[in-house]
Formats: C-alpha cells, sequence, structure tokens
C-alpha cells in the first residue's frame, strides 16, 4: 500500500507554490495596473498639449504682426507675358493701367573688329592703365560711383590681335574680381569682358554691365588704348568700328538703358525691369514692350486667407475632438472619459466655445463683430465651420479689416483664445501640473512595487524551504508506513506449530 501527496515531488512544490505567490501578489498586481493606468493617463495629457499647441501655432500665424494675413492680396495680369505682377504687404485694392515703351538693357560697348592673325599693336611698347567707373549705390548716396584700374603689360602687346584682346579682356576682370574682393564693389556691380567673333578670324573686344539700366552705365578714364580700341567711343557702333550698342544718354529720361513705362497715364524710368517702387506693396515685371494698354488688378486674395481660416478651424475641431473623446461621457457607450473627473479639463469645451461666441468688442465695424457675421458657425458638437461662405466673402470685400478685427483684435477670438490654450500649454501651466502630478504618483508607485516584489522574493524563499521541509518529513512518514506495512505483511504469513 502506497501514500501520495501535493508534496511528493519537487514540481509539485513548485506548483503549490506558484498558487500562493498569485495570492500574496493580488497588492503589488494592483499597483501595477495603477501604474499602466497613470501613464496611460499621462498620454492623453501629451497628446492634449501637441493638439492645443498645434492650435496655438495657427493662432500665432493669424496674429503675426508683420504679416496681415487677412489683407492677403492677389494681382492679376490682363496679359501674362507681357506684364506679371506680385504683392506684398501693403498693396491696396485697385486696377492700373499700363504700356512699356522700352524695356531696360545691360551697357554694352565693343571695340573695333579686328583680324585675329595681325598684330595691330605693336605700338604699345608700355604697360597701359585705364579706368573703368561703375555704379557702387549707397544708402547714404544712391549715385555713388567708383574707378575700377585696369593694367595692361607691356609683354601682352606683342602678340597677334586675337591673344592682345584676350590679354585686356582678362585684365578687366581681375581686376574687377579684385575689385570685389576688396569690398569696393559689390559682385553684380562688375564690368564683363569677353571676345565676340562675328565671323571666322575676326574679333572684338565686348564690355557689358552686370545689371541693367542708366545707373549701371560704364564711363572711362582717358586712355590711348581705349582710343585706340575705339570701345569708349562716344557713338554707336556701325560696321567694323566700336562704340555703344545701346543709346547710354545723359539721364534717366533719355537713356536706352532704362526700362520706360507708362502707368497710370505717368511715364516712369526705371534701371530694372522687375520695378517694386511704382505702387506701393506691388512687384512689376516687364517681359516685352507693348504699345496697347494693359491693366493689372490689385485684389483680396479671397482663397489664401479662406485657407487659412480654414486651417485654424481643423486644428480647433482636433481639439474640440479629442475633448469630447476624453473629458466627456460617450453618449454612445456612456462611457466616461478619462479626463471627466477633472474640472479643469472637463471644462475646456465650454471655455473653448464661450470664448469664440462672445461679441468682440474691439471691432472697426458695428455690423461684424461676431464670428457668425462672417458666416462662421458652431454645430451641435461644437465644431467650427465656414457655414455662409458668401457672408465671409462679403466682409472680404467690404474690408478684410473687419474679418481681421474679429480675430485679431485687442479682445479679437483669436487673442482670447491663445491666452486661455497658453495657460495649458506654457512650461509650468496646467497640463505640466498634471503631468508632473502624475511622475510623482508613478515614482511613489514603483517604490512601493520595488519594495513589495523584496517582500514576495523573502516570501517565495520561506514557502520553499516550508514546503521542502514538510516534503522531506511526508517522506520520512512514509517510509515508515512502508515498514510497518511489510513488517505486518511478513508477520500475518509466519506459521506456528
Amino acid at each position: 500500500m502506497e501514500s501520495s501527496s501535493v508534496y511528493g515531488s519537487q514540481g509539485s512544490i513548485y506548483s503549490l507554490i506558484d498558487q500562493y505567490m498569485k495570492i500574496e501578489s493580488r497588492p503589488r498586481d494592483l499597483l501595477i495596473v495603477k501604474k499602466r493606468d497613470l501613464n496611460d493617463r499621462k498620454s492623453i495629457f501629451s497628446e492634449l498639449d501637441s493638439k492645443l499647441s498645434e492650435l496655438k501655432t495657427k493662432l500665432d500665424y493669424l496674429l503675426d504682426p508683420i504679416t496681415d494675413r487677412f489683407a492677403a492680396k492677389l494681382a492679376k495680369s490682363s496679359n501674362a507675358e507681357r506684364i506679371t505682377a506680385e504683392t506684398q504687404s501693403g498693396a491696396v485694392n485697385g486696377t492700373h493701367t499700363v504700356t512699356v515703351e522700352q524695356l531696360a538693357r545691360n551697357d554694352t560697348r565693343v571695340s573695333n573688329q579686328y583680324t585675329d592673325t595681325d598684330s595691330s599693336f605693336g605700338a604699345f611698347t608700355a604697360d597701359e592703365t585705364f579706368t573703368i567707373e561703375v555704379a557702387h549705390p549707397t544708402d547714404a548716396d544712391p549715385n555713388n560711383r567708383v574707378q575700377i584700374s585696369v593694367t595692361v603689360t607691356a609683354d601682352k602687346f606683342t602678340g597677334n590681335d586675337n591673344e592682345v584682346l584676350q590679354a585686356i579682356a582678362d585684365a578687366i576682370n581681375q581686376s574687377m574680381s579684385q575689385a570685389v574682393n576688396d569690398e569696393t564693389i559689390e559682385s553684380d556691380e562688375v564690368v564683363h569682358a569677353s571676345l565676340i567673333h562675328e565671323e571666322t578670324g575676326k574679333s572684338r573686344l565686348i564690355l557689358t554691365s552686370d545689371q541693367t539700366g542708366y545707373t549701371y552705365r560704364m564711363d572711362f578714364g582717358a586712355s590711348t588704348l581705349l582710343d585706340f580700341l575705339n570701345i569708349n567711343a562716344n557713338t554707336q557702333s556701325a560696321g567694323t568700328s566700336g562704340g555703344y550698342i545701346h543709346y547710354v544718354g545723359t539721364g534717366n529720361a533719355d537713356s536706352e538703358l532704362n526700362t520706360r513705362f507708362v502707368m497710370d497715364g505717368l511715364t516712369l524710368y526705371r534701371d530694372s525691369n522687375i520695378v517694386d517702387d511704382a505702387i506701393d506693396g506691388v512687384n512689376f515685371t516687364f517681359l516685352d514692350a507693348f504699345s496697347q494698354e494693359e491693366t493689372v488688378t490689385i485684389e483680396t486674395d479671397e482663397e489664401s486667407v479662406r485657407a487659412d481660416v480654414n486651417s485654424f478651424i481643423e486644428a480647433y475641431n482636433n481639439v474640440i475632438s479629442f475633448l469630447r473623446e476624453n473629458a466627456q461621457i460617450n453618449p454612445d457607450t456612456r462611457e466616461r472619459g478619462e479626463l471627466m473627473n477633472d474640472y479643469a479639463y472637463s471644462s475646456m469645451i465650454y471655455q473653448m466655445r464661450s470664448l469664440l461666441s462672445e461679441e468682440v468688442t474691439t471691432t472697426t465695424s458695428p455690423d461684424y463683430n461676431l464670428l457668425y457675421d462672417i458666416g462662421i458657425e458652431a454645430d451641435q458638437k461644437g465644431k467650427l465651420s465656414i457655414t455662409d461662405s458668401e457672408k465671409f466673402s462679403d466682409a472680404l470685400k467690404a474690408n478684410p479689416d473687419y474679418v481681421a478685427d474679429i480675430f485679431t483684435s485687442d479682445e479679437g477670438v483669436a487673442v482670447k483664445l491663445r491666452d486661455y490654450i497658453n495657460d495649458y500649454i506654457e512650461t509650468g501651466g496646467i497640463i505640466d501640473s498634471s503631468k508632473r502630478q502624475i511622475d510623482s504618483e508613478v515614482q511613489n508607485i514603483q517604490e512601493r512595487i520595488k519594495y513589495m516584489n523584496e517582500l514576495l522574493d523573502k516570501k517565495e524563499k520561506q514557502y520553499f524551504d516550508e514546503f521542502t521541509k514538510l516534503q522531506e518529513t511526508m517522506y520520512v512518514l512514509e517510509n515508515q508506513q512502508s515498514f510497518f506495512n511489510n513488517f505486518i505483511l511478513s508477520m500475518s504469513s509466519t506459521s506456528y506449530f
């Protein structure tokens, strides 16, 4: 006869200890669950912080003090192949008529034509130095000009005409580069020198100003070499003789280097075909000369303003949706959001809706002091949208400031909403405080879990020692029982005579 027990094997002991330890571990396990829940709650705060920060970014964009987002303008040209325009801050709605009599040109001078293989410069036996005067406008003197000295050494004149012309071009380019390095002039104020070949074996020296316009014309100092080249001739180049390509003139009005255009009946002259100072806030680019009037119309860029407002609305609605899920009761499941019991968060939807529904008292028009007045309304869930596009459009057309005031004036909805959000997301704000409190609780729980793990380890060892001793006792008892059983069997089988 054999005796069996849960203490009869090492595996049975481990199984029994495991069952006991599951019971002993329940308080620790509850703390682990609480720690996990707290970390989940912290994640909700982090996500709310992210969504509020995104909303604040949109508000800051609308409130940018440098760029008036609600005054965005759009320039429309009647002929984009002749003239284009872009608007900047300060542009005013209106239509402007334009004709362009001539486009701006680079000052271009050419030398006489030379045969490449000739030796026309043999008479020059010493170094030749001359000056080229170029524009270097400054804030103090927009008409400031400087002279760049150029030296061609005597040995350069011993070659053929092509080689000499190339040497002169190299000397000019090197002097211009040196002047830029010395900060005497800017890199876009230089004169470029090169050779041009009208036909095989024939060459000219050609000088070109980097920028267009009368301001950037070239002037030359007295020079035997330049006179010989005829590049400084005060006449237009013709045939094989040198001179200017475009009439330099004596000023802005008669120079062929300037763009000359008529805008709104007035004749204007500029150095460039890109004009940014004729109409405040508008940059014109002239692509061709034309005598038939074209128009450029400046109007409010409604689509741009609408896109900016919708971008704000989308960020706002994301916050509202998140709060409805996490700080209110789910109307379908009746489950309470994680933040429902915290008034600082459960009241946010009401507070934000209230800020956006209040009348703005700092507007310039009594007809426009509510979001409703520009066609923006909230639905039953608190989400905003432009529900009346016509209202929004009419307000912008009446005056972009009317729309801007509702958002950006001292008591505007964007100003009040940004200030409200700042209390939550700023360093040390409401969300930071909530997260720090969770961190403190988690740290405390973690220390308790650590302490309880140490106790559980000791408890498990205690159980193991006790059950091991009990197993040993049971083993001895089983052996004794086996001995007595065998003894009794032995005695019962013995016969006495």
